[in-house]
């Protein structure tokens, strides 16, 4: 026996491939002592309970937040199962604080939150479940995220903030294990997607839209995400599920639907399994049909949504932020512009598909992944009444680029900072730059990615077989 035989123990402990048995239990020891940093966090919207209520909301709390731990330790512990325990323990470590930063985030109460979402979960207090189910309340949403506000109404003793936020915690795992399964489809190994994984869970729009700003694009894009994985990965219907999921919670998901026109020249997708979409959007709306919505409602809760806010631009990052007509009232230029804009809009989308039906058969996984990017961002810049929130698909997307080409780390950073000056807009605080300048980001990214989806489709590669 060495004099060093302890370190030696512990330098191979650490360099070997644990059993399935020892990442179990790495997981369970790591999500109970992430539980104990969640139980001791400051958590200032808890004081106004008083301290005779203190330990329960804070057991309660910290209970909650160890979810989204669990779930996504849960989800690399099974993923890296070829990697040795000091990554496991790294894994560990970084999901945790990633996680306790986002909670020091919680007690910031948006307008969004104060003006609608609390007053919606307070008079749902006053209902039973399926009254509450069919009621009007928040009609200008789909019925399945007032499901999600209507279950936190059965809590009236705990901070409702923090329960809004949690649940975009709860699909932020969804949308980072659908990251992790597009980079999959071009990296070897397990390094580079869990990279992807980590930052997709830190870009600074998903922190900021839904720790700190309790917003629900999380949900909807982890859904269009999964159905584009999905597919490629030769899963069609339970791809068009997933696209049905999202469309049932938010009408953003139509500038995810163009991929499937890609997806139909590669094959990937059939016309029969399109009716998937509508079929699921159905299955989610028989709770509110249950309560008692009409069957008029569901269908056409979204043409509601496009009578609201009559503005070119709201904070977004589009080609009315860059002309100088800040002194014209915005319902005004509404009046005046918004059928040109829409014309811009459909021009943007039929630009965006040409070269890509022109390309058909031909398309590999990588040009169907730019060009979805190119149209989420493309077609916002163009139509009115856009929110800072609408190009979110794109910020997280266009990192999956970069798996196959490191010098596309530019797209992220070009959309993650258009994003951002948007979001400080519409924050508390300074804007940190003029908006005219997120547009002149966001319109940068967009010729890169057109750029590079050119390259992709004049020289197509070869790919990896996906196994079905």
């Amino acid at each position: 026996m060495t004099k060093d035989f302890p370190s030696e123990v512990l330098r191979g402990a650490l360099g070997r491939r644990p059993a399935p048995w020892l990442r179990a239990v790495l997981a369970v020891a790591s999500t109970a002592v992430f539980f104990l940093f969640a139980y001791y966090a400051r958590y200032a919207t808890l004081d106004l309970y008083g301290s005779y209520q203190m330990d329960e909301l804070k057991l309660m709390t910290a209970v909650m937040f160890t979810l989204p731990y669990a779930v996504l330790i849960g989800v690399q512990m099974r993923f890296a199962r070829r990697q040795p325990l000091s990554v496991l323990l790294l894994l560990s470590v970084i999901t945790g604080a990633v996680l306790l930063a986002k909670i020091s985030l919680l007690d910031y109460v948006s307008d969004d939150y104060s003006i609608f979402l609390n007053d919606w979960i307070s008079s749902y207090t006053q209902m039973g479940i399926r009254e509450g189910l069919g009621t009007y309340i928040g009609s200008d949403y789909t019925p399945p995220y007032l499901y999600l506000m209507l279950l936190i109404s059965r809590f009236p003793e705990y901070p409702w903030l923090y329960m809004v936020k949690l649940i975009t915690l709860l699909f932020e795992p969804v949308m980072a294990y659908a990251m992790l399964r597009l980079a999959t489809l071009r990296a070897r190994g397990e390094g580079v997607p869990l990279l992807i994984f980590h930052l997709t869970l830190i870009l600074p729009t998903v922190v900021f839209n839904g720790a700190y700003w309790g917003q629900c694009d999380a949900i909807y894009t982890g859904f269009c995400l999964l159905a584009l994985a999905l597919t490629l990965e030769k899963h069609p219907v339970r791809g068009m599920l997933c696209f049905g999921v999202a469309l049932s919670f938010k009408l953003q998901t139509v500038f995810f639907l163009p991929a499937l026109l890609p997806l139909w020249l590669r094959r990937e997708v059939k016309l029969r399994h399109l009716l998937a979409i509508p079929a699921m959007y159905m299955v989610m709306m028989i709770p509110a049909l249950w309560g008692g919505k009409s069957l008029h409602h569901v269908l056409t809760c979204y043409i509601q949504q496009a009578g609201q806010y009559n503005f070119m631009t709201v904070n977004a990052p589009s080609l009315y932020q860059l002309l100088p007509l800040e002194a014209v009232d915005g319902n005004v230029l509404y009046q005046m512009f918004s059928p040109m804009a829409m014309t811009l809009g459909f021009a943007a989308l039929v630009f965006c598909c040409l070269p890509v039906c022109l390309s058909g058969e031909r398309l590999t996984q990588e040009s169907v992944l730019l060009f979805t990017v190119l149209v989420l961002a493309a077609v916002p810049f163009f139509l009115p009444k856009m929110h800072e929130r609408y190009t979110f698909g794109a910020d997280v997307l266009s990192l999956a680029l970069c798996v196959y080409a490191p010098r596309r780390i530019v797209l992220p950073l070009l959309f993650g900072l258009a994003s951002y000056i948007c979001y400080t807009a519409g924050l508390p605080g300074d804007t940190i730059l003029e908006l005219k300048w997120a547009s002149a980001f966001q319109l940068a990214a967009i010729v890169l990615t057109a750029a590079e989806l050119m390259r992709a489709l004049r020289a197509p590669g070869c790919e990896p077989e996906v196994k079905a």
